[in-house]
């Protein structure tokens, strides 16, 4: 009798354990979800946030007239990573990046594999911190010192890296509306204002066209930090279609503002400078007519910019804690912070610096090279994993 009532109160105790297990399990995976419709969201501000900024003030000095038809090219491209990136999702639904590339390449492969991803995400995070910062620094706090302007938003960056994936997802999540009705007032003033399409006509009459649009490739590959959202993102039936969906219409959105600058400035490319962007159309078409609404519009439309570079930062942080081996994120993230701001204040600041290195060949070669890499090496080690946990469950 003892020893049965002995046996029973085990027994409670394994059920009473595994089902607090079980719970601590299911609480941490929940923790690390992303919802769909986050993910929309992220591809939305991902197609359009960075391409809106100095990439078709640069393209229409290299090409002229053409620079909206280099930029939707190089949109095309992204827009192959992404439905790579989709892909992977799909085939590993449960599984994250980190664990794929481990169980595919072995843990020397996938940390050389992680290592080489975080430089180039530390890459284009540098890319977009700039972006952010000359725009800033150019069209709104011209006066602000631009080391303090650095400092800030490196303090939000590792707020950030602090954070779980699904903060950031909802931070991201609140503020997509506000990006779209900023872009929708933008694009309808610039409708209602017109602009002369015949400026942008005969098309591709320059004879190093491709070779120009192909020096400006470090501006794509802005969907590859999207592999984190690999078995984290709780995938519905259509929610690759719709994330697909918002990458066009993201695409399209920056296609359109680029259409425009180069109508305004294709004749005159060499009057513009990192000063020139959407606004610039703005104020010398519509006077005092709207006041500063282009401006406001466009400040708060560029926090797209923000949330693009917090999603680079998390990614990269996340890469080299996965190299590192340890889960010390705040560390790591300042670690990440203080690389940043030596590459900002030293390098970056200067506008001839920046140029000729994000319009090099190597920096193009070099983020093609990973732009496809990356989703590709996804894919291929989801459908591998996929494939061998079909042939161990025929097995059994």
């Amino acid at each position: 009798m003892e020893t049965t009532e002995t046996e029973k109160f085990s027994a409670q105790q394994s059920q009473s354990g595994a089902s607090a297990e079980q719970s601590n399990e299911k609480g941490l995976h929940a923790a690390k979800q992303a919802t769909g419709l986050q993910l929309i969201a992220f591809v939305f501000i991902l197609a359009l946030a960075t391409k809106m900024f100095l990439l078709p003030i640069y393209l229409i000095r290299a090409t002229g007239r053409d620079g909206y038809i280099a930029l939707a090219m190089g949109g095309g491209l992204d827009l192959l990573s992404l439905g790579l990136g989709l892909v992977a999702m799909k085939l590993s639904p449960d599984t994250d990046f980190f664990t794929l590339i481990k169980s595919v390449l072995g843990n020397v492969g996938s940390k050389i594999a992680a290592l080489l991803i975080g430089l180039f995400l530390f890459f284009k995070l540098n890319i977009s911190a700039s972006e952010v910062l000359t725009f800033y620094s150019d069209s709104v706090f011209a006066d602000f010192d631009a080391a303090l302007m650095i400092v800030i938003l490196l303090a939000f960056l590792a707020a950030i890296g602090k954070h779980t994936l699904r903060a950031l997802c909802r931070l991201g999540e609140f503020l997509t509306p506000i990006i779209i009705v900023c872009i929708v007032i933008l694009a309808a003033i610039v409708i209602m204002t017109g602009f002369d399409l015949a400026n942008i006509l005969p098309v591709m009459r320059s004879p190093d066209f491709a070779s120009e649009a192909f020096r400006h490739a470090a501006w794509i590959g802005d969907f590859t930090p999207l592999v984190l959202f690999i078995g984290r993102t709780k995938m519905k039936k259509h929610t690759a279609t719709f994330a697909a969906v918002s990458g066009v219409v993201g695409t399209t959105v920056a296609v359109f503002f680029a259409l425009a600058l180069c109508a305004a400035f294709g004749n005159v490319s060499g009057l513009v400078d990192s000063s020139t962007n959407i606004s610039s159309i703005l104020q010398y078409s519509i006077g005092n007519v709207y006041g500063r609404i282009d401006l406001f519009s466009s400040v708060l439309w560029s926090i797209s910019a923000f949330i693009e570079a917090a999603l680079f930062f998390y990614a990269t942080a996340r890469c080299f804690s996965y190299v590192i081996g340890k889960n010390a994120h705040l560390a790591i993230s300042i670690g990440v912070c203080v690389a940043i701001y030596f590459v900002q204040v030293f390098a970056m600041t200067d506008p001839t610096i920046f140029s000729a290195v994000v319009t090099s060949w190597a920096a193009a070669i070099i983020t093609v090279a990973f732009t496809f890499a990356v989703p590709v090496t996804a894919a291929v080690c989801a459908g591998v994993e996929r494939a061998r946990q079909r042939k161990a469950g025929c097995g059994r």
